[in-house]
Parts: C-alpha cells; sequence; structure tokens
C-alpha cells in the first residue's frame, strides 16, 4: 500500500530529507503532471544531485560559449534577469569576464554568503565589478537607480523568494506555468520598466561539451512601449515564464526551485487531474506521524491508531 512505501521511504531517508520531498512531489505533480511517486522520487534525487554539482563548480575553469548576440553593451545599463535553473551561478561570472558591473539584489539571508562566496571566486576583480544590496531595503529603488546612473546593471534571478518593491503579496500574480498555475513576483520588471531600461533573460544551459558552458539569451525587452507599469510587468513576466517553460521540459532536473516553489510561489493545477491516493502522502516531523494532502499543501495529524488503519 503507498503509506506502507512511503513509511520505508521516511526510514530510508530521515525526517528531514524525506519531508523535504513531499512538497517536492506536491510541486511537481502540480506542474508537470507526475503522479508516479517512484518517478518524484527519481526527479528529487536528480535535482539533489544536479544542485550539489552546480554548487561545486569552479567558475575560474569555465570556457563559455557566449549565445548572448543583442544583449545590451557593457556600458549600456540595464536589467538582466536569470533562473535558479542551470548552472545559474556561472551568469554573474560570465557578465563580469564580459566587462559588465553588475548590482545584484538579494535576501538578507544569504547577503554575506553571496559576497563571500564570489569575493573568494572572483577576488579584487569582483570587488570592483560586483555589488550586492538588500533586496528588502525600502530604498532598494533608489539605490538601484544611483548605481545605474554610475553605470551598473541590476541583476537579478527573478524566480527568487524576496520582493524588490516592499511588500511581497502586493506584488505577486497569479500565471499559467506549465500544467498549472504559479504565483509570482513582478516589482523587478515594474522597477525597470520605471527607469525605461531594457531587459534581458540569460540562462546557462545545463548541457555542456568538451568542458564548455553555453550561456544563452532567452528573451529581450525594450520597456519603452507606450504600455502602463502594471500592464506591462503582467505581460511581460507571462512571456518570460513561458519562454522559460521550454527549456525547463528538456532539463527538469536542473531547476533548484523545486525544493521550495511550495514556499514562494504556491503551485496550483486542476482539481480534475488529482485522482486516488495519489493525492495523500505520508510524512514525519518531530516524530509525529502526518498526512499530507498534495492538492492543497495542508497537512493532517496522525494518532498511532489511525497509522495502523492506513497500513491494513
Amino acid at each position: 500500500m503507498m503509506f506502507s512505501i512511503c513509511k520505508e521511504g521516511i526510514l530510508r531517508y530521515g525526517e528531514k530529507d524525506w519531508m523535504e520531498f513531499v512538497f517536492f512531489a506536491a510541486n511537481v505533480q502540480h506542474l508537470l503532471g507526475v503522479t508516479d511517486l517512484a518517478a518524484q522520487e527519481k526527479l528529487y534525487l536528480q535535482v539533489n544531485r544536479f544542485a550539489h554539482e552546480q554548487a561545486a563548480l569552479d567558475l575560474n575553469r569555465i570556457d563559455f560559449v557566449d549565445h548572448t548576440s543583442g544583449m545590451p553593451l557593457p556600458d549600456e545599463p540595464s536589467f538582466i534577469l536569470a533562473f535558479h535553473f542551470g548552472q545559474y551561478r556561472a551568469i554573474p561570472a560570465f557578465l563580469i569576464q564580459k566587462g559588465y558591473r553588475l548590482c545584484i539584489p538579494v535576501s538578507r539571508l544569504v547577503l554575506e554568503q553571496q559576497q563571500h562566496y564570489y569575493a573568494s571566486l572572483l577576488g579584487e576583480r569582483g570587488g570592483q565589478q560586483l555589488l550586492f544590496l538588500d533586496a528588502e531595503d525600502p530604498q532598494l529603488f533608489f539605490k538601484l537607480r544611483r548605481h545605474m546612473e554610475r553605470g551598473f546593471h541590476v541583476f537579478c534571478y527573478i524566480d527568487g523568494g524576496t520582493s524588490a518593491l516592499g511588500a511581497l503579496r502586493s506584488k505577486r500574480t497569479a500565471i499559467p506555468f506549465l500544467e498549472g498555475s504559479i504565483w509570482v513576483q513582478h516589482g523587478i520588471l515594474e522597477m525597470a520598466h520605471l527607469l525605461k531600461k531594457p531587459m534581458t533573460l540569460l540562462a546557462a544551459v545545463p548541457a555542456e561539451t568538451g568542458g564548455r558552458l553555453a550561456v544563452e539569451l532567452l528573451n529581450r525587452c525594450d520597456t519603452t512601449c507606450g504600455m502602463g507599469r502594471e500592464a506591462f510587468a503582467g505581460h511581460y513576466i507571462q512571456s518570460v515564464y513561458l519562454e522559460f517553460a521550454g527549456l525547463l521540459v528538456q532539463y527538469p532536473y536542473a531547476w533548484e526551485a523545486w525544493l521550495y516553489l511550495h514556499r514562494t510561489m504556491h503551485p496550483h493545477s486542476d482539481i480534475l487531474k488529482w485522482q486516488g491516493d495519489s493525492r495523500l502522502i505520508l510524512f514525519k516531523n518531530k516524530e509525529h506521524y502526518l498526512l499530507l494532502d498534495k492538492f492543497s499543501y495542508l497537512s493532517y495529524p496522525l494518532s498511532c491508531h489511525d497509522l495502523v488503519r492506513l497500513e491494513v
């Protein structure tokens, strides 16, 4: 029975890892339509393995293949967007190598970590060309504008969990994505519109040939299009994710955000696609067993009596 299999998984992986897996399973079931537990587990292991390899990448030893023709030049400040996809940590190193100066808004939780990571890899050169700012700073817009006036480009991971323009909830919108929908932030797009700066979307595609890494230009947008700020942001965020969806279908294991979508984007899909016991999965937290409803992301505590009954 499925719940017996789930309990075996808890014992095999341990509480923390299995709890991460059950939410991961809900995410991929909503967006990829994968209902088979074994297939979900296989993808989970692939995502974790790729994330580990990506984090250990030596950026100083990468030979880049440049497929970014059409980007603004280093001395023409713009907004450069990317996803936590593929070898995404290599993109700032690639841009610095090309002469770009980058201003990157990141969460307070990882600000110091990111500064240390790139300083250790890029040394003095990185310090001169790379600047990190607190994405939760209410003065962020004005600071970014000032740095762009000094010649910096704004680099932003668009699938991050921190709002770049204040209150998270007021800057989110639901968009169709793959087999379902997700809630996304578009504050950075509104900022680009206000500043009338062009935007480009880049990806470091995980397929490599002879140790070379291709950085691809997926999309370019001119913000001086005549649309209102909010209408522009709502329209463009959908086109960005549509572009990304095609790449994600080819390399589903290469998107790190599968591990935390339930916290930042709350995936949703048609309830008619959810059949039978594939909707429920058992997990354990602090010695207590719970059932997760993968459709709603709600969990329900189980008594010892309930657990025994489920396993009969």
